[in-house]
């Protein structure tokens, strides 16, 4: 059984493994808004962009070992999905200390009215836009937020990233 893990779960294989990552939480957290019906508030917006920063440099990766035929960059990318992965972390520990009030979130996310200016593009949203707080949890399990759970996937995948990226030729 060690054997099998230890053939997928390794640094060639890690940016696949850190896109599908990646990509089934921010998969996840849009299932979650569009059909769960749950909007998210502005800290879950930029939880999202590290993941698509995570998928963007994997696909580099990707593209460096399977096109140009090169693991020239190998260390470096995965130092940098491995940084991707510590900011999404960040955010996430910072969102869930916001919701179990350890500490306040930023003013954007205290979830009152916010107008846009000027003139409101073609008047599309004269009427005041309501983001939700960034206090609040939509949805929790065994005690656990989504940004909780992001948090403690994004910690184990940036220290697996740091680990490959140490052990990389």
């Amino acid at each position: 059984m060690m054997h099998v893990v230890s053939n997928i779960l390794n640094a060639r294989n890690w940016p696949i493994l850190a896109l599908l990552l990646s990509f089934g939480l921010w998969m996840g957290a849009l299932g979650f808004q569009y059909i769960g019906n749950m909007q998210p508030c502005q800290m879950c917006y930029w939880q999202r962009h590290a993941h698509k920063a995570v998928i963007v440099i994997s696909a580099l990766a990707l593209i460096s070992r399977y096109g140009l035929k090169t693991d020239k960059w190998s260390r470096i990318f995965l130092g940098l999905i491995g940084l991707a992965f510590l900011t999404s972390f960040g955010l996430a520990f910072w969102h869930t200390g916001v919701e179990y009030t350890w500490w306040e979130g930023p003013q954007s996310c205290m979830g009152g009215a916010v107008t846009i200016d000027p003139t409101d593009i073609l008047k599309a949203l004269e009427a005041p836009v309501k983001m939700p707080s960034c206090g609040e949890v939509p949805w929790s399990m065994l005690g656990l937020s989504m940004a909780g759970y992001n948090a403690i996937l994004s910690a184990g995948a940036a220290i697996m990233s740091f680990l490959f990226a140490a052990k990389a030729k």
